[in-house]
This record gives C-alpha cells, sequence and structure tokens, in this order.
C-alpha cells in the first residue's frame, strides 16, 4: 500500500499566463498520454490508500501477531496450555480426558498432537448448540502426563483466537471473509499503482533510490514512503496474494486446475468405514500406529475421529522435507472397525498444482522458511503502517501549505 499526494498546483494569473493557441474543436489536447495516465493511476494509488489504509494496516498489524500466535497464547496462559513433567498417556485416555469436559457432546473433531517438549493436546470440540450454517467451536487442552484437562476455551473468547477472527474475517463471519479477499485484490493494485508511480525515468534510478536528508519535511516524508513501499513491495506481493486464496480457496483452485490437476479433497468425498455389527471401534493409538506404518518417517500432527458410525479415522502425519510444519500435509483414511487403509495421501506425489497450492498458507504465515520466514513475515506486517503513517503527513503538511498560500 503505497499512497501518494497530488501536489497543490498553483494557477498563474491571467497577466503571467504565457500565450498559448487553443487548439481546434474535435482535436486532441497535445498533452502526453504518459501524463494522462499517470495522473489516472495516481489518483487511484490516492483513494485505494487513504480509504483502505486503515484496514490494511489493522488486518497486517494483527497478521503479525498470528504469526507467533501459540507463543503468544502459553506466554499469557501458561497454566492452561503447559504440561506436567512424566511419559505420555495413551491417546485413548487422552481423549477420555478431554471429553469429561463435554459428556453430552460428541467425540472431539480433531485432537492436535503436540508441537514441543512442554505442549499439551489440543481436542477441538463442535457445540451442538450453533445453528447452520454457524460453527462454535471449543479447544480442550489435555496434559499428555495426566490425561487430565487444563482449560476449555470457546473459539473467539481468548485473545489470540479474537485476533485471529478479527484478521480473517474482521469479526463479520462469512461477509467478512469475502471483504478480507476483496481487500487483498485492492491491496494489490496499490502496490502496482505504486511501483508504477515510483518506476524513475532513464538515468535517474540512483535519486528514485535516494533518501535526501535536506529537502523539505513532505520531501523526506515522501522518500520515506517510498523507499518502505520499495522495500516491502515482494512480502505484501505474497502476503495479499495467498490471503486471498486462504479466503477464496475454491477460486483459486479453480485456476489452478487450468494448468495442473488437483484432487477434490471435500469431507463430503472423504473415503468411509464399512458398518460391521458387533465389532468394536479400534482405539486412537492403533489408528495412528497403522497410519506410521505407511510412513515410518513421518511424524504425527493429528488426528480426526470418528463422528457417526460410518465415518473414518484420518491421521494427519508429516514426512520429513515437508513444507508445512505445523500441520503435515500427509494424510492415511483408516476404517474405524477393521483398521483398514482406505486412502492414502503422500505429500511426495503432489501434482504440479497440488504442490503449488500446499505452499500458499506457510507462505502467508512464514512456516515455509523456518524461524527466519517467520520473522520476516513479522516485520512485513509493520509495513502498511509505516506508509500510511508516512502518506497522512504528507497529505496534512500540503494541505496546511495550500491554506497559508490561500491566507497569504
Amino acid at each position: 500500500m503505497i499512497v501518494s499526494q497530488l501536489q497543490p498546483m498553483r494557477v498563474p494569473s491571467k497577466t503571467s499566463r504565457p500565450h498559448t493557441s487553443t487548439p481546434p474543436v474535435g482535436q486532441a489536447s497535445p498533452q502526453p498520454a504518459r501524463k494522462v495516465w499517470r495522473k489516472v493511476w495516481l489518483n487511484l494509488h490516492l483513494y485505494i490508500g487513504l480509504i483502505g489504509g486503515a484496514l490494511f494496516v489493522l488486518t497486517s498489524l494483527t497478521g503479525s501477531l498470528l504469526v507467533f500466535y501459540k507463543t503468544i497464547d502459553e506466554w499469557l496462559n501458561p497454566e492452561q496450555l503447559i504440561r506436567t513433567a512424566g511419559s505420555d498417556q495413551p491417546l485413548s485416555d487422552i481423549v477420555a480426558g478431554a471429553r469429561t469436559m463435554h459428556p453430552d457432546w460428541s467425540p472431539p473433531d480433531t485432537l492436535i498432537f503436540p508441537l514441543h517438549e512442554r505442549d499439551t493436546f489440543h481436542a477441538w470440540f463442535k457445540d451442538p448448540a450453533a445453528a447452520p450454517p454457524e460453527e462454535r467451536w471449543h479447544v480442550v487442552a489435555v496434559d499428555p502426563s495426566t490425561a487430565r484437562p487444563l482449560s476449555d476455551r470457546r473459539w473467539g473468547s481468548f485473545f489470540v483466537s479474537f485476533i485471529y477472527e478479527l484478521h480473517q474475517e474482521l469479526l463479520l463471519g462469512k461477509p467478512g471473509e469475502m471483504f478480507v479477499g476483496i481487500m487483498a485484490v485492492f491491496l494489490l493494485v496499490s502496490i502496482g499503482s505504486g511501483l508504477y508511480l515510483w518506476w524513475p525515468a532513464p538515468g535517474k534510478l540512483g535519486r528514485a533510490l535516494s533518501l535526501q536528508s535536506g529537502g523539505s519535511p513532505i520531501r523526506r516524508h515522501y522518500d520515506v514512503h517510498k523507499l518502505t513501499g520499495l522495500a516491502g513491495t515482494l512480502l505484501l506481493t505474497l502476503l495479499a496474494v495467498t490471503g486471498f486464496y486462504l479466503e477464496f480457496p475454491e477460486a483459486v483452485t479453480s485456476v489452478v486446475r487450468w494448468f495442473s490437476p488437483v484432487r477434490d479433497t471435500s469431507s463430503e468425498l472423504q473415503p468411509g468405514s464399512e458398518l460391521q455389527a458387533a465389532v468394536s471401534r479400534i482405539q486412537p493409538e492403533q489408528a495412528v500406529a497403522i497410519a506410521r506404518t505407511a510412513f515410518p518417517d513421518a511424524k504425527p500432527m493429528w488426528i480426526g475421529l470418528p463422528q457417526h458410525e460410518r465415518d473414518s479415522y484420518s491421521v494427519g502425519l508429516r514426512q520429513p522435507g515437508e513444507i508445512r510444519q505445523a500441520g503435515g500435509q500427509t494424510e492415511v483414511w483408516i476404517d474405524q472397525y477393521s483398521g483398514a487403509v482406505r486412502r492414502v495421501q503422500d505429500w511426495q506425489e503432489f501434482t504440479r498444482g497440488e504442490t503449488l497450492l500446499s505452499w500458499l498458507f506457510p507462505l502467508h504465515n512464514g512456516e515455509a522458511f523456518g524461524l527466519t520466514g517467520r520473522w520476516m513475515m513479522f516485520f512485513a506486517g509493520f509495513t502498511p503502517l509505516l506508509l500510511y503513517v508516512t502518506a497522512l503527513r504528507m497529505w496534512w503538511l500540503k494541505r496546511a501549505a495550500h491554506r497559508r498560500r490561500r491566507e497569504a
């Protein structure tokens, strides 16, 4: 978001105005087309920045916080999220411990495995009282050493979840998601128009990349504005493109399918279990063990628990070399009665389109490049704030200067 301002123009008096001939009726003005287009892009850049700048700042700053949302949550609520010392209990005991918080509800939809030594299991329960299409979720943290629940929190009620919903949907639900996705498009237009306006004429690249210290306050703010925008162009473009995908995944997937196959992974098409009378379900730890026989080098990241009698277990794993570090993209579906493997999604067998899509979220939060990538995205989130502040300051200084000239 690079916001430039129109310079106030002084109209010369009639006595000082040079004599020019008026072009005949129907003849085009001699003004170069470049100046016309520059004015169009300048106005577009200006009004996108002034109208949407504050929202760009809001979504970018909340995004910076979410890069380290788990660390922030554990720092704020250690007694609710940090395990005690000891060996891990069986997964079936972990699930049973989580269900003590909601004994009348269905089993947890998903059980997230700990990501580090002091982390806990997180069981996600869907609130049955929520009317469709609304969904309300509760997250129960379970100590792996004791299988005792440490906390039961409704998603959206604690700090990092509130920030997440503010970032994703501006607390407006589905309409908010669509609005944020459209904002990503306007951010791309703002970036493109800013580059067009900055692009230097031949021989003036050095001046365009310089920061002049002896100029007016307006000039100094402009130099900071342009150099900040130029430095943040690549990362802001990346955030806008990946953010659009996260709000409109089906639209982006449809485009990717034009040049590469992408398999449909909607929940309605997932393999189910064959109902077997008088046969008990296998335990969650058995399902994980079966999944690991297919991928012995992979690390279990989560397990989806059957909600109905024909559902299957789904086990998410992360193989060495996978881009997703917090979730993994390898998945195994297992019959809840027989333990038979119903389907396998191997990250190493993705098509080009599926590989491209698998990169987008890890690029958005920076985890694709480890801790370095996360810090890059964290600081990139502050770029729109600096751009917006310098743009507003330029607008205010120019407005004040214009008012003084009128009074004089």
